[in-house]
Order: structure tokens, then sequence, then C-alpha cells
């Protein structure tokens, strides 16, 4: 028993020493986040200026985009057109129907009849068909890695996601799918951007799989992963609730599914102090890397900031850099395509859908053997100079707005430079903040060794006293 004693004596004084260095290591924490704190908001400061910058030349593509419409709905063109929905081979004749032109795509590949009779086939997720024109959004791209983040952030990473009605499968879409869940565990909670894919507001994680995507384009798989293919294994999560709802590529707006995984709130909350301060002392402080467009929420964010105007989906996603160029499945590993987005155009058509010089509403069908003679010049109802004048001046007001981006005093990227500069220093601080937290992190591993032998010891004495009791 001296023995017990004694050493019960020696662990109860190491667990204090670490308890004690752990506090001292929060302290430095919290004075070095106070030095942090003033680049924190230079970095908020700049960053609101560029947003600033940047929405109000998109406010101008907005506008670009309202008056082209504007000179559809008052009858200046039409959005409509013939469109082939089959043909019979015995007889010769096509089967139509007017439909109608759509910024977000058709759901299935589209037969296009021109005013010659000419047929063009666009493949499903072409959305830029005779019609319809297009601009590149601006937009600031954060690089944001898990050190800069606030000890109070939950937020573990983010993917592009597909999901059935009815599903605990959801499939990520990602080149490194299988190291990014990885750094995923069960019991942590996955979060949707769109509405009604799952019965509440988030799912759990009870598991991890594999599955094989097919039965997408390889322009819209080039798209979301970044490689041209038809067939892609990815790595699953399996959900503890099955979905009410589902998330396909792309979306019926255009748009992609961004999933976000975090962790369980109500558990962070509920931890000791100690648990929410540490991180594990093995964790990469620079992976995973997550990849977004800039927001009001989000300012400030990031170790690395650029301008983009690449048209490339603005849905926000996670990768490990050090696997960039490493081969896999035939194809090396590249950064996540993510961009700004791109808006579209209904510029319209001058002649309409008709028959024998009738014009022809949406959802009218034909069937003819010949595809000419199909369309007729529309006759504008008054109005439509001054519509042309509102659209000549919105485009102009597009492209001096697009310019002062990249000259004069609204030149973006002596923002950048300076925004960047002040992240690199913040950096700095970042690093010191997670080098302390991992050794906090250090530190609760032998206090958890240290509270199992008291619990070992304690059980024991029970046992030596005639108790079999044991935890």
């Amino acid at each position: 028993m001296a023995l017990t004693d004694k050493i019960k004596k020696d662990i109860a004084t190491k667990k204090q020493q670490k308890l004690d260095g752990i506090e001292y290591f929060k302290e430095e924490i919290l004075i070095t986040d106070a030095l942090k704190e003033d680049y924190d908001n230079a970095v908020i400061s700049i960053d609101s200026d560029l947003l600033g910058d940047i929405s109000a030349t998109n406010d101008t593509l907005v506008g670009v985009q309202s008056a082209y419409q504007d000179r559809i709905n008052v009858g200046c063109r039409t959005d409509l057109f013939w469109r082939i929905t089959g043909y019979d081979s015995g007889t010769g004749n096509y089967s139509l129907i007017v439909d109608k032109l759509s910024s977000i795509g058709y759901g299935s590949s589209i037969l296009f009849v021109d005013t010659l009779g000419g047929i063009t086939t666009y493949a499903d997720g072409v959305v830029e068909i005779p019609g319809i024109s297009g601009d590149n959004l601006h937009g600031i791209k954060y690089y944001n890695e898990p050190y800069l983040k606030d000890i109070g952030d939950t937020t573990i990473g983010s993917f592009i996601g597909i999901v059935g009605t009815a599903s605990t499968v959801l499939a990520i879409m990602s080149q490194s799918s299988e190291e990014l869940v990885s750094v995923f565990d069960i019991g942590n909670l996955v979060i949707s951007s769109k509405n009604g894919v799952f019965s509440g507001s988030s799912n759990k994680i009870v598991g991890f799989g594999t599955t094989t995507i097919t039965g997408f384009t390889t322009s819209i798989m080039d798209d979301v992963v970044g490689i041209a293919t038809t067939s892609f294994d990815v790595s699953t999560i399996i959900l503890e609730n099955y979905t009410v709802g589902f998330s396909t590529l792309p979306e019926s707006d255009g748009s992609y599914t961004e999933f976000t995984v975090v962790t369980d709130p109500d558990t962070f909350e509920q931890t000791k102090t100690r648990f929410r301060y540490q991180v594990k002392f093995t964790k990469n402080p620079f992976s995973p890397q997550t990849i977004g467009i800039m927001d009001s929420s989000t300012v400030g964010i990031g170790t690395f900031i650029e301008y983009d105007n690449s048209a490339k989906p603005p849905t926000s996603q996670s990768w490990k850099p050090e696997l960039e160029g490493i081969e896999k499945g035939g194809e090396k590993i590249k950064e996540p395509k993510v961009g700004a987005g791109r808006i579209y155009n209904i510029v319209g058509f001058t002649d309409q859908p008709s028959i024998l010089g009738v014009s022809k509403e949406k959802g009218t069908t034909a069937t003819t053997s010949t595809l000419t003679g199909l369309y007729s010049a529309i006759t504008p109802p008054g109005g439509c100079s001054a519509i042309e004048t509102a659209l000549t001046n919105a485009i102009s007001l597009r492209d001096s707005t697009e310019a002062a981006l990249s000259s004069g005093s609204n030149c973006i990227q002596s923002k950048i430079d300076a925004a960047n500069a002040l992240r690199k220093e913040r950096s700095e601080y970042s690093l010191k903040i997670w080098g302390l937290r991992q050794s906090i992190g250090g530190e609760s591993d032998r206090v958890d060794e240290y509270e199992a032998l008291e619990t070992y010891i304690g059980n024991t004495e029970e046992t030596i006293n005639g108790t079999t009791s044991c935890l």
C-alpha cells in the first residue's frame, strides 16, 4: 500500500504540473491573440473595401442582365425557339416543341433549330446556346488553412457532394475525397447549403464508404472535379438519418450544393476547457486547405487571397495541397476549381417561332418534314428604342466599371497586395497560437493518461478491499 500511495502522490503531482502548463499555454494564447487582433482588424478593413469594389462591379453585370431581360419582357425580342424532340425515320417527320431560353440549362441535351432550318446539338449542361450570352463574375478567392481558424471555429472542411432522396450515402466529389474523409470523424455534423436535403439543419456522420460516380457529362465532371471523365471512384459519408431531398450536379438553378462538416457544437461546448483549446500534436497546420470566394460572412478569412474572374463554380472546397501533382486514378491531383461564377444574359432573337407566319407560344408542338419557314420576324412594339438605349448604357457602365478594377484609384491588386502582406504578418501570430494549442494537446494527452492510471489504481484498491467492481 505504501508503494501505491507513493505512486498516487507522484501521479497527482505530475498531473497538476501538466494542468498548470496548460493554464500557462492558455494565457500565452490570449496574449498572442490580443497582439494578432490589430492585424485582424486591418485585414478586415481592406477586405471590406475590396468587397465593396467587387460588389459594385458585379452589380453592373446584373444591370446588363436586367436590361436584356427588359427587352424580352417588352416584346422587342423573343426568348422562344423551336426544339426537336423526336424524328420518325419512316415518315421523315420531325417532332417539334417551342421552348424557352433558360439561364440554368434544360436538364437534357438540346436539338436547336435555327432560322435557316439548321440543327445544332448542345450537350446537357451547356447553357450558352444561341440567344444566351454570359459574363464572368468578379470575386476575391481565399485560401484558408487550419492554423488560422479561431478556437471557437468548429468547421473542419467543405466539398461539393451528391446524394439521392431517402438515402444515407453522401458522395464527396473531389480528387482528394479519400484523403479528405481522413480528417472527418464519426459524430461530426454535416450541413447542406441547399435547403430541404436533410430533415433538420444537419445530419450526423456514422461511417464512411466508397462508390463509383457515373451518369454525368465530362464537362460537368471537369467543372466540379477538374478531370474530364464519365466514371469516378470517390469516398462517401454514411449519414445517421435518411435524406428528405437530394443533391445533384448541377442543381436546377445551375448551382452546386456545398456540404460543410463541423464538430458537433453541443459536444464542443460541453467538453472541458482544455479540450476546446487543444490541437492534436500531429495535426497538420496547413491541411486540409479550404478554397472559397469571399463574401460578407467570410471577410478577413484566409492565409492568402487573389482576384478571380474565371467563371469556375463559386462553391467552397477543401483539399490536401501536399498531394498536388501525385497521380491518382490516372490523373494528377490538382487544386479544386473554385471561382466567382458566371452570370447569363437572355439576349433573345429578332425572329420568333411560327407556323405559316403565325407566332406560337411556349409549349406549342408541331410535326413537320421540313425545318425551313419555321420563324417569322418580330414586329417590335413602341418603346424599343428607349429599351435599346438603356441596354447600351448598362453595357457601357459595366465595361467602364470592370476596367476600373485594374486601373486608377480603384485598382484592386494594390489592395490585395496590402491585404496579403498583413495576412503574412498575422500568420506569424497564428502559427504561434497553433503551436501553443499543440502543446496543450500534448499536455492534455498526458493528463488523460494520468487520470486513466489513477482510475486503475483506485479500482485495484477496491479489489484489494474485497470489491470486484471495475470501470
